[in-house]
C-alpha cells in the first residue's frame, strides 16, 4: 500500500489498488525532464540541440558525465563565444592555453555558464566542464531539448 499526505484534506490517505503513485504527485518537474534528455543524449552518443524561449537554439555534444564536476560538452568555437581570463578564446591554440582554467561559455542568447575547458579537437569544437546545477539554473528558458 502506498501511503500519502492528501494536500487536499491534509491527512493520509490510502491507494491500495494504486501500485505507483508518483513523488510529486499534482506537479511535473520539467528541470527533471530536461535533466532525462540530456543523459539520454549522452547514454546515445549523440548531440544535444537546446531550443530556448527566445528562438535561440544551442548544440553540444556531451562527452561525459560526472555527478560531481557536471557535464563535458564539446560546443562550436564559432557558435559560442568562450572566454578565458577575459581573452576570447578563438583559436586551436588560445584553447590549449586555457585548459584546466575556468572560463565563461557565453550563448548567443547572452546565458553565460561556467566553463572549465578540458580539450579541444580538429573541427573546432571545445570540451569543457559545465556544472549541471548551473545549468539547470536555466532550464526554465528552454522550451526544448532534442538529441540530434
Amino acid at each position: 500500500m502506498n501511503r500519502f499526505i492528501d494536500k487536499r484534506k491534509g491527512e493520509a490517505a490510502l491507494y491500495p489498488n494504486d501500485s505507483y503513485q508518483p513523488f510529486y504527485p499534482f506537479n511535473y518537474d520539467y528541470r527533471q525532464g530536461l535533466f532525462h534528455k540530456i543523459l539520454a543524449c549522452y547514454q546515445q552518443k549523440r548531440w544535444i540541440r537546446l531550443s530556448f524561449r527566445d528562438g535561440t537554439t544551442v548544440e553540444g555534444f556531451i562527452r561525459n558525465y560526472n555527478p560531481l564536476r557536471g557535464v563535458l560538452i564539446y560546443v562550436s568555437m564559432q557558435k559560442n563565444v568562450i572566454s578565458c581570463e577575459g581573452v576570447r578564446v578563438d583559436s586551436l591554440q588560445k584553447a590549449k592555453n586555457c585548459m584546466g582554467k575556468r572560463s565563461k561559455l557565453s550563448l548567443p542568447n547572452n546565458i553565460s555558464l561556467s566553463f572549465t575547458i578540458d580539450g579541444v579537437d580538429q573541427s573546432q569544437n571545445i570540451a569543457g566542464w559545465v556544472n549541471i546545477n548551473e545549468l539547470m539554473s536555466v532550464s526554465g528558458q528552454v522550451v526544448d531539448a532534442n538529441c540530434i
